[in-house]
Protein backbone atom coordinates (compact mmCIF):
# COMPACT_ATOMS: atom_id res chain seq x y z
CA UNK A 1 0.00 0.00 0.00
CA UNK A 2 1.14 3.06 -0.92
CA UNK A 3 1.44 6.36 1.20
CA UNK A 4 -0.73 9.21 0.22
CA UNK A 5 0.67 12.92 -0.63
CA UNK A 6 -0.26 15.68 1.79
CA UNK A 7 -1.63 17.32 -1.18
CA UNK A 8 -3.49 14.16 -2.72
CA UNK A 9 -4.88 13.61 0.90
CA UNK A 10 -6.05 17.35 1.27
CA UNK A 11 -7.64 16.67 -2.37
CA UNK A 12 -9.48 13.48 -1.61
CA UNK A 13 -11.10 15.10 1.59
CA UNK A 14 -12.25 18.23 -0.50
CA UNK A 15 -14.02 16.14 -3.00
CA UNK A 16 -15.41 14.17 -0.11
CA UNK A 17 -16.40 17.48 1.86
CA UNK A 18 -17.84 18.62 -1.52
CA UNK A 19 -19.99 15.34 -2.70
CA UNK A 20 -21.64 15.55 0.65
CA UNK A 21 -22.40 19.25 1.12
CA UNK A 22 -23.08 20.10 -2.25
CA UNK A 23 -27.01 18.14 -2.25
CA UNK A 24 -27.99 19.84 0.53
CA UNK A 25 -26.98 23.40 -0.72
CA UNK A 26 -28.33 23.59 -4.17
CA UNK A 27 -31.54 21.58 -2.60
CA UNK A 28 -32.11 24.50 0.37
CA UNK A 29 -31.63 26.92 -2.41
CA UNK A 30 -34.22 25.18 -4.33
CA UNK A 31 -36.83 25.56 -1.66
CA UNK A 32 -36.14 28.95 -1.08
CA UNK A 33 -36.06 30.02 -4.95
CA UNK A 34 -39.74 28.31 -4.47
CA UNK A 35 -40.67 30.37 -1.56
CA UNK A 36 -39.36 33.06 -3.22
CA UNK A 37 -41.24 32.69 -6.22
CA UNK A 38 -44.91 31.81 -4.25
CA UNK A 39 -44.95 35.06 -2.62
CA UNK A 40 -44.00 37.08 -5.13
CA UNK A 41 -46.49 39.90 -5.84
CA UNK A 42 -46.00 39.52 -9.78
CA UNK A 43 -47.67 36.00 -9.77
CA UNK A 44 -50.54 37.60 -7.61
CA UNK A 45 -51.15 40.22 -10.14
CA UNK A 46 -51.22 37.56 -12.60
CA UNK A 47 -53.41 35.34 -11.21
CA UNK A 48 -55.79 37.95 -10.31
CA UNK A 49 -55.68 38.94 -13.98
CA UNK A 50 -56.71 35.50 -14.92
CA UNK A 51 -59.70 35.57 -12.71
CA UNK A 52 -58.25 33.00 -10.12
CA UNK A 53 -58.24 33.67 -6.71
CA UNK A 54 -55.05 34.06 -4.49
CA UNK A 55 -54.93 31.69 -1.81
CA UNK A 56 -52.44 31.49 1.33
CA UNK A 57 -53.15 27.86 1.97
CA UNK A 58 -51.39 25.61 0.07
CA UNK A 59 -53.37 22.66 0.73
CA UNK A 60 -56.68 24.57 -0.66
CA UNK A 61 -54.41 25.62 -3.92
CA UNK A 62 -53.05 21.52 -4.05
CA UNK A 63 -56.86 20.48 -3.44
CA UNK A 64 -58.64 22.20 -6.00
CA UNK A 65 -56.24 21.59 -8.21
CA UNK A 66 -57.05 17.92 -8.42
CA UNK A 67 -60.42 18.53 -7.45
CA UNK A 68 -61.04 17.51 -4.25
CA UNK A 69 -62.37 18.93 -0.62
CA UNK A 70 -59.82 20.33 1.40
CA UNK A 71 -59.81 20.08 5.23
CA UNK A 72 -59.90 23.96 5.40
CA UNK A 73 -62.96 24.27 2.76
CA UNK A 74 -65.14 22.30 5.28
CA UNK A 75 -63.76 23.67 8.60
CA UNK A 76 -65.21 26.07 11.64
CA UNK A 77 -63.90 29.45 12.57
CA UNK A 78 -62.92 29.32 15.80
CA UNK A 79 -65.01 32.30 17.33
CA UNK A 80 -62.19 33.78 19.87
CA UNK A 81 -59.40 34.09 16.85
CA UNK A 82 -60.91 33.24 13.82
CA UNK A 83 -58.87 30.48 12.40
CA UNK A 84 -59.88 27.42 9.88
CA UNK A 85 -60.04 24.34 12.53
CA UNK A 86 -60.89 20.99 10.70
CA UNK A 87 -64.82 20.03 11.26
CA UNK A 88 -63.77 17.37 13.74
CA UNK A 89 -62.12 19.02 15.87
CA UNK A 90 -63.08 19.95 19.76
CA UNK A 91 -60.30 22.52 20.28
CA UNK A 92 -59.08 25.69 18.11
CA UNK A 93 -55.32 24.45 17.02
CA UNK A 94 -53.77 28.40 17.28
CA UNK A 95 -55.47 29.77 20.67
CA UNK A 96 -56.52 26.26 21.66
CA UNK A 97 -60.46 27.74 22.95
CA UNK A 98 -63.34 25.50 22.97
CA UNK A 99 -64.70 25.03 19.86
CA UNK A 100 -68.68 24.96 19.84
CA UNK A 101 -70.47 21.92 19.43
Amino acid sequence: MTDLSTFELVGRLAVAAFVMIAPTLLFLGLVRGLEKLRDDAFIDRWLHEQGHEVEDDVLTVLASGIGIESETASSRRCPACGNPNASSARYCHQCLARLPS
